[in-house]
């Protein structure tokens, strides 16, 4: 009986850990302090791949059109990673990861780990376009289920529009002390 116990109770925590990831609400500045580049752009593809130790991992390729920050060009095409994916009938899946279709446009912060490109803070870090009835652009956060947020401040999701993403990219590049308090600790005044 203790043994059906021990195992309910396993299974039990084992659930529970599975249910969410968790990620610090960051602010777009924040966002874009820590990423090597923000670019809007559209999904050409993705696919599986095994980057050994860090497991099942989905590479998307990006065809940019519009740079906010990083040394990339409209027109040429990015590719990072998001945790999780499929390959050879195996699949993992990172709960609060970022879905991507093909023929989406999206704007994402990517960041550079150890020299590998990923979206920011799984799906915190990616943002729908939409166009509005008069061309205008704005964008949406496109969080996943089991993602979730903390922090002490509210995350916003918008819609905000081109121009404003823009100019708070740009904003974090000219002002690099971060907004968030863990963040400051971590990186000193800024990036």
């Amino acid at each position: 009986m203790r043994w059906r116990c021990a195992v309910g109770l396993v299974l039990a925590l084992a659930t529970g850990v599975a249910s969410a990831s968790t990620v610090i609400g960051l602010s777009v500045e924040d966002q874009a302090r820590l990423s090597q580049m923000v670019v809007v752009g559209e999904v050409l593809g993705q696919r599986g791949v095994n980057h050994g130790a860090a497991g099942l991992e989905t590479a998307v390729t990006l065809k940019v059109t519009e740079v906010l920050k990083g040394g990339v060009r409209p027109g040429q095409a990015v590719t990072f990673h998001t945790r999780g994916g499929e390959l050879g009938g195996e699949i993992s899946e990172a709960i609060g990861e970022a879905v991507f279709r093909s023929g989406e446009k999206v704007l994402v912060f990517i960041e550079s780990v150890d020299g590998r490109l990923y979206n920011l803070g799984l799906s915190m870090g990616v943002w729908k376009e939409h166009e509005d009835s008069s061309g205008g652009t704005h964008f949406t956060r496109a969080v996943q289920d089991g993602l979730s947020i903390v922090g002490e401040k509210a995350v916003e999701y918008g819609p905000l529009s081109y121009e404003e993403m823009r100019s708070r990219v740009l904003y974090s590049a000219r002002n690099p002390r971060f907004d968030n308090e863990v963040l400051r600790d971590q990186h000193g005044k800024g990036r």
